[in-house]
């Protein structure tokens, strides 16, 4: 059989994407990304201090079955998960099970020369030199990983620079920070996400990743070809729940997440500093990243950005830490730039024009 051809997937998506009646300039932002990007689904939320300002659900959460996005429907998070993995950590650092600067061959089997000077704050920060586990080949995405294969394949490769010399992005820093969070509670990272912050904090259906589980409102996550969107590839049901943001959240879960961000919960205003604030490395300038949140300027104002993508999902996050106005942007399509949604969104919502990333 011949794949779903791009004319009969806009048919079936044009009725949900020009029959409203759009009143205003945010909802004429999102439809035209949509369309030109044309992206299946897109879920829309703005927080402003602690209260949902917007909620915006645009085009399909499924096209195979004409399903639409609504404010409960499950989308991935990418990396945008990684700063629960952090404040996972920060938590077990406040209650004195960990410390960001111990050594990872205190929690994990020793490395080869070099790794021993690794630690926890270098995962977190992306300066340990560990090779990133989206580069080539270092994942057979079809294969059942236990924790202790990952860490050996993680070992099985040269450092890419001297720990702490530099600053490079690295999914499998964050991959090893959820399994030594596994090794230090003695329960699943994705569990401990549960127990510790998901219940705490109301977020009702956030949870890990799973294809086996029945997950009501999931969405399905497309790429896009030269004949038209297809199903995400597969990936195995331990690459699909590892630390590095392996999540289904819905607009309500990411509310509930804002809001308790808003009013400093869970963590002390020290932990919070390390969660956002700009790190640095060992020796050189200060970068303008912290754990699992970018610093850049917006329109000459602070701001604080992140953005994911995992199994044709996009997904990306401004917040003015400042006025404490958040937006997030979820998509279905792994082509979707809901980094660039999020910013424009964002530049509408709070005045701030002329977007420049000073990373």
């Amino acid at each position: 059989m011949s794949p779903m051809r791009l004319p009969t997937v806009l048919a079936v998506l044009l009725p949900l994407l020009v029959a409203p009646v759009w009143g205003d300039a945010v909802d004429v932002a999102m439809i035209s990304a949509q369309h030109k990007e044309r992206i299946p689904g897109l879920a829309l939320l703005v927080m402003r201090n602690q209260k949902v300002e917007r909620v915006g659900t645009y085009g399909l959460a499924n096209v195979e079955h004409g399903v639409p996005v609504k404010r409960v429907t499950m989308f991935q998070s990418g990396s945008l998960g990684k700063q629960f993995t952090a404040v996972a950590v920060l938590l077990l650092a406040e209650r004195g099970v960990l410390r960001l600067d111990d050594r990872i061959d205190k929690y994990l089997p020793a490395g080869p020369p070099g790794w021993e000077e690794i630690t926890i704050r270098h995962l977190l920060n992306h300066t340990s030199g560990i090779k990133d586990s989206e580069d080539g080949g270092v994942f057979d995405l079809r294969h059942e990983y236990s924790d202790e294969e990952i860490v050996r394949v993680a070992q099985s490769y040269p450092l890419d620079f001297p720990v702490g010399s530099q600053w490079k992005y690295n999914n499998m820093g964050y991959i090893l920070a959820g399994i030594i969070v596994t090794r230090v509670t003695g329960m699943f990272y994705g569990d401990f996400l549960a127990k510790e912050i998901f219940v705490p904090l109301g977020m009702k259906t956030a949870r890990v990743i799973s294809d086996s589980d029945i997950v009501p409102n999931r969405a399905a996550g497309y790429v896009r070809t030269p004949t038209g969107i297809r199903n995400q590839e597969f990936a195995s049901a331990a690459l699909n729940a590892t630390a590095d943001g392996s999540l289904y959240l819905s607009l309500d879960d990411w509310g509930a997440w804002i809001a308790a961000l808003d009013r400093g919960a869970l963590l002390s205003g020290q932990s919070y500093d390390a969660l956002w604030a700009r790190d640095q490395k060992e020796q050189g300038p200060d970068f303008m990243h912290g754990f699992g949140w970018d610093r850049v300027s917006v329109g000459g104002h602070p701001t604080l950005e992140f953005d994911g993508s995992w199994q044709g999902f996009r997904s990306g996050i401004e917040r003015d830490p400042e006025n404490r106005i958040t937006v997030v942007v979820l998509a279905n399509l792994a082509e979707a730039s809901a980094d660039k949604i999020a910013r424009e969104i964002y530049s509408l919502v709070t005045g701030f024009r002329d977007a420049a990333s000073v990373k």
